[in-house]
Formats: structure tokens, sequence, C-alpha cells
């Protein structure tokens, strides 16, 4: 069963990071979410870091929370399983400036 993802979840695939840190920008400023989390596997987990630390940089009030790192087991399309790994990154505006 594939569970929805939250609301305040930046889902990091193949497009420029420039999409993914603008999305995050947006949850985090227009939206007015004081958290948000960043999300990516495989090849794709070094451009969640790149978004995370982007908006870290663009906003002085932003930090990291949490970093979750793991794996996971995914069907490919020949019906193999294969091990990925994967990362979670959870921003958070501080309170303090």
């Amino acid at each position: 069963m594939v569970l929805p993802h939250p609301t305040n979840a930046v889902l990091v695939g193949r497009k420029p990071t420039m999409n993914y840190v603008i999305a995050a920008l947006r949850m985090l400023t227009h939206e007015g979410l004081e958290e948000v989390v960043i999300k990516a596997r495989g090849a794709n987990v070094y451009r969640a870091v790149e978004t995370a630390e982007a908006v870290r940089r663009t906003m002085a009030n932003v930090m990291v929370k949490h970093v979750n790192i793991g794996s996971e087991e995914i069907v490919d399309k020949n019906g193999r399983k294969r091990r990925v790994s994967s990362i979670e990154i959870i921003l958070t505006k501080s309170r303090k400036l």
C-alpha cells in the first residue's frame, strides 16, 4: 500500500535543483508552514542535500531539524527486488533572529 505524502513534503526527482528550492521556499513563505520535509531516493539524494542547503542559505531563519537516512526495497521494471538509498531532510523555521 502506498501512503500519500504529507502536504509539507518536497519529493526530489530529476528536475533541476532550483525547482525544488522554489517549491520549499514557497511552502515556508507564502503557505506559512513552519516545517518542510525534503525527500529523495537513489541517485537524487545529492539533489535533496543541495536543495536543503540552498533553502538554508537563502532564508536566515531556516535550520536543519533532523536528517533521516536509510534504504528502501523496491521492485524494478523486471520484477526484481532492489535496495535504494533514501534521505529525508526536515527543515524548520527557527524562532530566534
